[in-house]
């Protein structure tokens, strides 16, 4: 284990603020599906709990998204989310958004690192902020990676569908692979906060299934396997004991509230019981005083990945919060991220 010193060695934060601005390159995005699986043309409205009345700011949203007491929060993620993502330009008012990867690319480079920035699935923190992504993506780029930034699907969208978009990320870049010079087995996946779970949820209950939705039809993409070369988590949510008003933002708001289907949510999202990623190196940083997350679910799903004999890195970063900076990880992140893609040569 890796123990860094969050007072001397990098700038430890809380959730950042973030401001109602464009999406940092939006123009060089990539749309990653043809016709978007879980789409369709029905409001999102229908399905949410809006108070149109009332101003919810990100620091409200993060709070509401602590804790054991729920009954009272699924308003205010939905109206976040609909002030934010909806009322803000990030997303549709529809079920009709369309998820797509912002690439940065290192012509001399074979390797590649899908970046999944968080969000508490409420909104995707590179709608007008760029920790989570580009600046991300820049720092990959400086020691010879390419890197491509996914917006996906989230609230009001349910479980699996923001999972599919990794899903579909990672086999559109190695259909694609030869057009961006990139090694199909030199893929990585980095994800932050929820975009944590995202990677958490893909190589352990979603990688190597066909989770499509009714309707849906594949295409010649959908044909392509799913496999990476490697996946690093960023102080992510690996269960929902720490979160359980952030179940509204993932499932349907009366499953949430049925005490008993609530139990089974929590349990479903508990990735420690699920894990199938014993292949696939990991990489998990935690802080050891994150308010939003706090640290036992990361710990804890470290603990029993290396008793199933999975390879994980951690990083503790002593007296660290939530949303800590690249000099809390970054270093490690890379030494890593090179040594395991030699052992795919």
């Amino acid at each position: 284990m890796t123990i860094i010193s969050g007072m001397f060695m990098c700038k430890v934060t809380e959730a950042s603020s973030i401001g109602v601005k464009r999406v940092a390159d939006y123009d060089k995005r990539i749309k990653i599906w043809d016709k978007v699986a879980g789409n369709s043309s029905r409001s999102k409205l229908d399905d949410m709990n809006i108070d149109k009345n009332r101003l919810v700011s990100n620091e409200e949203f993060a709070k509401a998204i602590v804790g054991d007491k729920f009954s009272n929060k699924e308003k205010i993620i939905d109206t976040f989310t609909y002030l934010y993502e909806i009322k803000g330009g990030y997303e549709k008012e529809t079920y009709e958004d369309e998820p797509y990867l912002i690439p940065y690319l290192v012509d001399s480079s074979d390797e590649a690192v899908i970046i999944i920035p968080g969000g508490g699935y409420g909104y995707k923190s590179m709608d007008g902020g760029t920790e989570e992504g580009k600046d991300v993506a820049y720092t990959l780029n400086k020691n010879g990676i390419s890197a491509f930034v996914l917006h996906y699907r989230s609230n009001p969208y349910e479980y699996p569908i923001p999972q599919l978009d990794v899903q579909r990320a990672i086999r559109y870049l190695k259909y694609h692979s030869f057009d961006y010079g990139i090694n199909p087995d030199k893929i990585g996946l980095i994800g932050f906060s929820a975009g944590g779970t995202q990677v958490g949820c893909f190589i352990n209950k979603i990688r190597g299934k066909d989770l499509f939705p009714e309707g849906y039809i594949t295409d010649e993409i959908d044909k392509v396997s799913d496999t990476i070369s490697n996946a690093a988590m960023i102080y992510p949510v690996l269960d929902y004991y720490h979160n359980i008003p952030m179940l509204f933002s993932l499932f349907n708001d009366k499953e949430v509230r049925n005490k008993q289907k609530r139990i089974e949510l929590l349990k479903e999202m508990d990735l420690k019981k699920y894990i199938t990623s014993e292949d696939i190196p990991q990489l998990v940083a935690y802080g050891t005083n994150d308010s939003i997350v706090g640290s036992e679910g990361a710990k804890s799903y470290i603990n029993i990945a290396r008793k199933k004999g999975t390879n994980v890195k951690e990083i503790s970063v002593e007296g660290g919060g939530h949303g800590f900076s690249q000099e809390c990880y970054m270093n490690e992140f890379l030494r890593w991220f090179k040594t395991m893609n030699k052992k795919n040569i």
